[in-house]
């Protein structure tokens, strides 16, 4: 933050949506109430294994079918049936981009793009990006929004983000949003 100010104007271009490489594939083997796919990326303080214990400690005490995934080398496909086939997609952030809150990960787009809901973790930014988008700003938090949202009928708030995602946040996109600059 010290250096922001010798900056000038920056542009920020988050991340997106493959709209391309994914699909609306059903497949009731690949149904679950919440499903995250991730991996255990180390940044060098291996605090992303601390942060997913946390949250799935929690989330799995519940009564529901968890597609929890890390790790796990799926195919494309398999990922791409998890997510649109789930109810629920779960997101967590590194603790770098919960902290300085200018920055959201690929599974946000994903997530909006094939599930069509998620539940994240706090990070700021989301407020701006995506204020529909339910937060936690911790476990306990999460598992709450969770047993808030898993009973609901979700089906019209995932058109409206799936919808979203394709109409403003695809790579393609972003390409133009570059162009313009």
């Amino acid at each position: 933050p010290e250096y922001y100010h010798e900056w000038g104007k920056v542009h920020h271009v988050p991340l997106a949506f493959d709209s391309i490489n994914y699909e609306y594939l059903e497949d009731d083997n690949y149904k679950f109430d919440i499903c995250y796919i991730g991996g255990r990326a180390n940044n060098g303080f291996n605090e992303k294994i601390r942060i997913m214990a946390e949250h799935f400690k929690e989330l799995t005490k519940l009564d529901l079918k968890c597609g929890i995934f890390i790790n796990k080398d799926l195919t494309h496909e398999q990922e791409n049936k998890i997510l649109y086939n789930s109810k629920i997609a779960i997101n967590l952030h590194d603790e770098y981009q919960r902290q300085l809150g200018t920055d959201i990960n690929e599974r946000t787009f994903k997530s909006l793009g094939l599930t069509g809901f998620l539940i994240s973790d706090y990070v700021e930014y989301m407020n701006g990006i995506f204020p529909e988008v339910p937060l936690a700003a911790h476990p306990l938090e999460m598992k709450s929004l969770v047993l808030e949202y898993i009973d609901k009928d979700l089906a019209e708030e995932k058109e409206k983000n799936r919808k979203n995602i394709l109409e403003n946040h695809t790579y393609i996109s972003r390409a133009k949003l570059l162009e313009s600059l």
